[in-house]
């Protein structure tokens, strides 16, 4: 009877050991998910801030070669007017996705549509009929991979 109440109390333990690696596994992870989106966050921070450093070399650079303001806002302009081309292309592109995604989701659901009325016309064939089917359904199949 005492080596029972051993082995249960030592039981019990282990489950309280056990549960506790859960919850602490738990908590990892919850920290480690948070600190990922810290993480992803703060490099966006860094590549913005190197995108302006290189900016700023780049006007510094000008200014040490003695390159006209009015060359530098040329330059400026131009590249203004081609990030405004590639933005404008990249919305199209980003709505002629959202359309096909949207068609192609109305083809999947027509799709699924027959699917349904095929099988409900298949279920009204009597048993002999239903049997046919499948068995030219299976000879299809094997002629199709032979092909």
């Amino acid at each position: 009877m005492q080596l029972l109440k051993t082995k249960n109390h030592e039981i019990e333990h282990e489950i309280s050991k056990m549960k506790q690696e859960v919850e602490d596994i738990n908590k990892d992870n919850n920290t480690y998910l948070t600190l990922e989106r810290k993480y992803e966050a703060l490099i966006k921070d860094v590549r913005k801030y190197e995108g302006e450093l290189a900016d700023y070399n780049l006007a510094l650079d000008k200014y040490r070669s003695d390159t006209k303001p009015e060359d530098i806002e040329a330059l400026y302009m131009h590249i203004k007017n081609q990030n405004d081309k590639q933005r404008a292309q990249l919305d199209n592109l980003f709505s002629e996705k959202r359309d096909m995604e949207t068609q192609i989701s109305n083809i999947e659901g027509e799709i699924q549509e027959i699917n349904y009325q095929n099988e409900s016309r298949l279920n009204d064939l009597d048993p002999e009929q239903r049997n046919e089917y499948e068995k030219l359904k299976e000879e299809n199949n094997i002629l199709n991979q032979e092909i």
